[in-house]
This record gives structure tokens, sequence and C-alpha cells, in this order.
């Protein structure tokens, strides 16, 4: 081989090396940051809970979810205060469009009637903008993910639970 070959090999190794390691440092810190992520949406799911004067659930475990959307939601299962043993709820914590962009929404819903979703809230501190929010939500976006989450709920995957 020439000179120039072994210098552009040269050249070409050391790129596709930072390649290799950047993305190599990506996805282990995704890998390594999954369970505080989780336990950071489960704090925020029971903040949100806590809110509601209605009805007190305890986020009980993080649900796993076969589909696209689990990038944009969280499933967890739910236990409420004074309810029989045998009933099951579902807290989702999932990111919805806005006027001031993607705000984390919060449904809650009965196992055995995921139908009827009920809006809980939205999870963080939106200062100023969260009168904004509450105002002009489109009542078609809400009916949209009304019917979305139950279809989200129904990839669960249960097998993790065995």
């Amino acid at each position: 081989m020439d000179t120039k070959t072994k210098k552009n090999l040269q050249l070409y190794g050391i790129f596709f090396g930072i390649i290799l390691f950047m993305t190599a440092a990506i996805v282990a810190s995704i890998i390594f940051t999954r369970s505080s992520w989780k336990k950071g949406l489960a704090k925020e799911l029971q903040t949100v809970i806590n809110e509601n004067p209605n009805e007190l659930y305890i986020v009980d475990k993080y649900l796993e979810v076969n589909s696209l959307l689990s990038t944009s939601s969280a499933i967890y299962s739910l236990s409420k205060v004074g309810s029989d043993q045998n009933e099951n709820y579902y807290g989702v914590i999932i990111r919805i469009p806005s006027i001031i962009g993607p705000v984390p929404a919060v449904f809650i819903c009965n196992e055995n009637d995921i139908e009827n979703l009920e809006f809980i809230g939205y999870a963080g501190d939106f200062g100023r903008a969260s009168s904004t929010i509450d105002f002009k939500m489109s009542s078609g976006i809400m009916n949209y993910w009304k019917k979305m989450i139950p279809k989200l709920i129904q990839k669960i995957n249960f097998e993790q639970e065995k």
C-alpha cells in the first residue's frame, strides 16, 4: 500500500472509532439511567395523584409495554386505598401536545374498564403557563388520547410478572 492509502485508512479508522465510542457511551448511559427514570416518573405520577382530592392511589410498579408509544409514555400498576385487593388500576403518564409544547398528562383507569379513563392532571410545574394549558387544551386532543391509551394498555407485557 502506498502512504496516501495508509493515511486515509488511519484517518477513517480514527473517525469510525470516535463514532463507535460515542455510540457506546450513549447506549451505556441509557441502560444505566433507566431505573432512575422509572423511579422519577413514578414519583411524578404519585405527586399528581395525591393532588386529586377524589380518590387516593398508591403507585406500585412499572409495567413494560410492547409499543412504539412506550417512548412517550409509562404505565404503572396502582393500588386504590380502601378497595378490594382483586381490583387492579393503571396509572398512565403520557406526553401529549399542547399550546406550550408537549406536556406529561396523567390518566387513571380500572383494569376491568380500561375504556373509561379519568384525566387527573399534568405532571410538572409550568408556572404561569399552567392556566394556559388547562384553558387551551382542546377536547379533540383529550378524546384522541382517551382512545389511544386503552390500546396502549392492552399491549402491556404480562410475561414480566412470571
